[in-house]
């Protein structure tokens, strides 16, 4: 009876054993079933690849995702205004360290600086497709020449008269900005008559316009002023500066000034091809100078583009602007440079107005320097004073002017007709030597 009782016992606890392995051995294959099951299941996230797409040379990696990431929060903005508004605030609420390009520079020897700041080829021709214009000026234009001889009189008449009052520096810029107003009044309300799209044109005067580019082959600039004496004057606290100081593009802000310019809601069309051999390769002079050194300064400022009309304007695309040729800075600049190194300050700063304005409107058309453009922007500038013409025909190729050539070979064209004169000399009331090669 003992022995059954205590084999009872035994059985009972190694039945109690066998099925708590059972059960230990069923959880184990429960969750060994569920981690596979968990594992096929899982989805890692993809591996981020070392540069963003597009062509970014060498530049750092980190600094390339930077210039992506802007990119797309700059398209993800709805209205021009709240991204005017991104650019202005991007680095601090008070705007970002940048150089102060003047349109008209004041130093000598500039003219490789400015070309190669807005990456522009000049060309010292008419474009081939304004050459090849098929139609009969000469008949069609008749009509105005008497109307353009008699303004041109008039003019001269009051100009005579109020140049010798008392003098003023600005009164020659004021005079000369009238007489391109008059001119272009009256040339439009002639020309409407006969061309209907041109009761569609939008005519601004004095219209003051801003750009905003980044431009490669600079440093930026350093944002601290005591950083670099900091390395030696320990009582000056330091920290490391970001990379993106240490890349080789700078900021840069500009403005200029227009007599007028003409709107429409059409784009002139392009004047070169953009995969044409002088927007891809055709040679422009570098300048990798400290822009200080050249006369250009620093400054904190806001970065702003400004096309010289607000964003919901129906006729965005500026067919035609006017500059004057009499400026304030003129006597200053013939005085102290010379009359030649006048004359080359005056004839950039036509080239510089016509890059502004094609900035500023690829800008209103959502692109930046985050995001090229993906159609070239042309515009005509004239600076005139009347008798003398500068012909600049404009097509902006690229905005991504922060990449080299290796990566973006685009270049921005301009075509310049230089100082021709529309007559000799105005003589007891009498125009002479009228050029009607230029004015056909």
């Amino acid at each position: 009876m003992a022995t059954s009782t205590t084999r009872s016992r035994l059985f009972n606890l190694f039945d109690k054993i066998r099925y708590r392995r059972f059960i230990s051995r069923s959880n184990q294959s429960s969750a060994l079933q569920k981690a596979e099951e968990q594992d096929n299941e899982s989805h890692y996230p993809p591996i981020k690849p070392k540069y963003p797409p597009g062509e970014w040379g060498e530049m750092d990696r980190g600094i390339a995702w930077t210039w992506h990431e802007e990119g797309e929060k700059w398209k993800s903005m709805a209205s021009v205004e709240e991204r005017l508004s991104f650019l202005a605030t991007k680095d601090s609420k008070y705007g970002s360290k940048v150089w102060k390009y003047n349109s008209i520079q004041t130093n000598t020897g500039l003219s490789d600086y400015q070309q190669d700041k807005t990456k522009t080829v000049l060309i010292n021709d008419a474009p081939e497709v304004i050459n090849n214009i098929d139609i009969d000026i000469e008949n069609e234009f008749k009509d105005i020449k008497t109307i353009l001889q008699d303004k041109l009189l008039e003019e001269q008449e009051y100009l005579v008269q109020h140049l010798g009052k008392m003098y003023d520096p600005k009164k020659p810029e004021a005079l000369n900005t009238k007489l391109i107003k008059s001119l272009v009044f009256d040339l439009v309300a002639v020309l409407s008559t006969k061309y209907e799209h041109l009761f569609e044109l939008q005519l601004d005067p004095e219209v003051e316009i801003a750009a905003y580019w980044d431009r490669y082959g600079v440093p930026p600039i350093k944002p601290w002023r005591n950083y670099e004496k900091s390395k030696t004057d320990y009582s000056i606290p330091t920290w490391p500066l970001p990379k993106k100081f240490f890349q080789n593009y700078s900021k840069y802000q500009s403005q200029s000034k227009l007599s007028c310019q003409l709107r429409t809601s059409n784009p002139l069309p392009e004047f070169l091809p953009q995969d044409d051999v002088k927007c891809t390769s055709e040679p422009y002079p570098e300048c990798r100078l400290w822009p200080n050194v050249l006369g250009t300064p620093s400054g904190w400022v806001q970065p702003k583009c400004d096309p010289g009309y607000v964003p919901q304007d129906p006729y965005q695309f500026v067919n035609l602007s006017f500059v004057p040729r009499n400026l304030s800075y003129l006597p200053y600049l013939e005085k102290n440079l010379g009359a030649e190194n006048a004359a080359e300050s005056l004839k950039y700063f036509g080239m510089n107005t016509a890059f502004i304005s094609t900035v500023a409107q690829a800008y209103n058309q959502g692109f930046s320097t985050f995001v090229d453009i993906t159609y070239p922007f042309t515009t005509q500038t004239i600076m005139t004073d009347g008798r003398l013409f500068s012909i600049y025909s404009y097509q902006l190729n690229t905005l991504h002017l922060w990449k080299g050539d290796e990566v973006n070979p685009l270049r921005n064209i301009c075509f310049l007709q230089d100082s021709l004169p529309l007559y000799d000399v105005i003589e007891n009331g009498q125009i002479k030597g009228f050029n009607d090669d230029l004015y056909l």
